[in-house]
């Protein structure tokens, strides 16, 4: 009796270029959005990028909302935070948000990108499960379901909110802004009106403070969740 015919692969490069996939298209959309951003990804500018034509890419995704949804799975499944321990829990709760921020920064624009899109960034079962450890721990902690829930939802939104709005200018400033006015106090689009130091007593003396970095300015809104949900639960100490 003969041996069974082994199975054919299929060949992972075809004339010194990687042959594509779904998730390898997924892939290059991911990684193109941290080289260009969210406005420039199409499905013309990606496969210029991937050296194919357009009409290539189709054999893979269905449209640009399709390639989307590939690369937000793909992001999603790449989160692999901390444990969460709740004898513990000030401390393991600044690990996770740094962890969540970090992964954030690798991929910048991609959850803006997806909710513009309504695609739901919670839908592969790595996310899922990491959003359920946290509900679990914050009930762990103390805090009953409902809170639990809602700890859990204010943690990511104040780790992916900060990443959006204060790292990604940072980590890759806008052709149209001026490097140096990241590190002005007040910011320019914040700067009172000379003649108005009486009506805006404390907004007229923050050129008098030094800037915060982004690191420290995160690590100030992690002291405000880690002592509201502190305060939340009824809980003293400093674990």
């Amino acid at each position: 009796m003969s041996s069974p015919t082994p199975a054919r692969r299929r060949p992972t490069h075809r004339k010194g270029r990687a042959t594509l996939t779904r998730e390898s298209v997924g892939r290059a959309a991911l990684e193109f959005l941290g080289r260009s951003g969210p406005a420039e990804l199409t499905m013309r500018s990606l496969a210029a990028d991937l050296g194919v034509s357009p009409r290539a890419l189709y054999n893979y995704v269905e449209d640009r909302r399709d390639l989307i949804t590939v690369a937000a799975e793909i992001f999603e499944s790449g989160w692999r935070p901390p444990e969460l321990d709740p004898a513990r829990w000030r401390d393991a709760l600044r690990a996770f948000c740094r962890d969540l921020r970090a992964h954030h920064r690798r991929h910048p624009g991609m959850t803006a990108l997806a909710l513009s899109e309504n695609i739901t960034m919670a839908r592969h079962p790595v996310m899922l499960r990491n959003v359920d450890a946290l509900i679990g721990f914050f009930a762990a902690v103390g805090l009953p379901l409902q809170d639990a829930y809602r700890a859990c939802m204010e943690t990511i939104r104040l780790v992916v909110g900060f990443v959006e709005l204060q790292d990604t200018v940072h980590d890759r400033p806008p052709a149209h802004l001026n490097p140096g006015d990241l590190e002005r106090m007040p910011p320019p689009w914040l700067s009172a009106d000379a003649d108005a130091d009486a009506d805006l007593p404390y907004l007229s003396r923050i050129g008098e403070l030094e800037p915060d970095a982004p690191d420290t300015l995160f690590e100030f809104s992690l002291d405000v969740l880690v002592e509201g949900i502190a305060a939340r639960a009824g809980r003293d100490g400093s674990s």
